[in-house]
């Protein structure tokens, strides 16, 4: 006949309980992060479909936090030879930059950035594509988004002077951007939709980063936290065999 023993020692059984309710607990947090995004992106979505925001005559326009991921519309004129890249901007895992040019509102005093862009990284740093100027444009249209989150400083000062018209940006500062136009920017900035430069490549995306990459954490802790119950009652359960006369 075929019996089992049980060896669970109290300080196995301690650290097993403690471990595996850790893993545990990390997988529901994964879940109510995939939650949360999921909530926050669905709002985000929503009020993209809100009716457009005319910024020429929008009495809150320097309110960011009503504006944020709303469609605006602006007319005035984009600076002209003023033109500005954000380095160390990654799109689908490639290197590049985003391309900004100041836009003057009009009827407001204000200026605001506008994204045109992302291009990828040429064959060296010293290579620029060539920007053109639209001044044929006094109408653009676009999604209201966060001035982006500083990138990666390469030591020295912040800004590089590429030539007259063009200069470099490791990370956006809104005093800072000030201070070099001489001019007074709104604290958010504008993606255009639609482009108006075939060469490059809208990156515009939702403020937070998709839901599927914590749904697959959770499950990697759940099944973590599976595994070592099955090593815990391998290593505790023996199997004590005895025959019967």
């Amino acid at each position: 006949m075929q019996k089992y023993r049980f060896n669970f020692t109290l300080p196995l059984t301690i650290a097993f309980l403690i471990v595996f309710s850790i893993l545990i607990k990390l997988g529901f947090w994964q879940l109510e992060r995939a939650d949360h995004k999921k909530n926050l992106n669905e709002s985000y979505k929503l009020r993209q479909a809100e009716k457009v925001i005319d910024l020429n005559v929008h009495k809150s326009i320097n309110s960011k936090e009503s504006i944020l991921w709303r469609r605006v519309s602006l007319n005035g004129s984009f600076y002209k030879e003023k033109n500005l890249i954000v380095d160390n901007q990654i799109f689908k895992h490639e290197a590049g930059f985003n391309i900004l040019t100041p836009f003057k509102i009009d009827g407001t005093g204000m200026t605001i950035l506008i994204n045109r862009g992302w291009h990828k990284n040429l064959i060296n740093r010293e290579q620029i594509p060539i920007i053109k100027n639209v001044d044929d444009i006094d109408q653009i249209n676009g999604y209201a988004v966060k001035i982006p989150v500083p990138g990666i400083n390469l030591g020295g000062s912040n800004i590089e002077i590429i030539n007259a018209s063009l200069a470099r940006f490791q990370r956006i500062n809104v005093d800072e951007i000030n201070n070099f136009y001489q001019a007074n920017f709104l604290p958010y900035m504008v993606y255009l939709n639609p482009l108006i430069d075939d060469e490059y490549i809208s990156n515009f995306k939702l403020p937070v980063p998709d839901s599927e990459k914590n749904y697959g954490y959770a499950f990697q802790w759940f099944a973590f936290a599976l595994t070592l119950l099955i090593i815990f009652l391998r290593l505790g359960i023996t199997k004590n065999d005895k025959s019967t006369k």
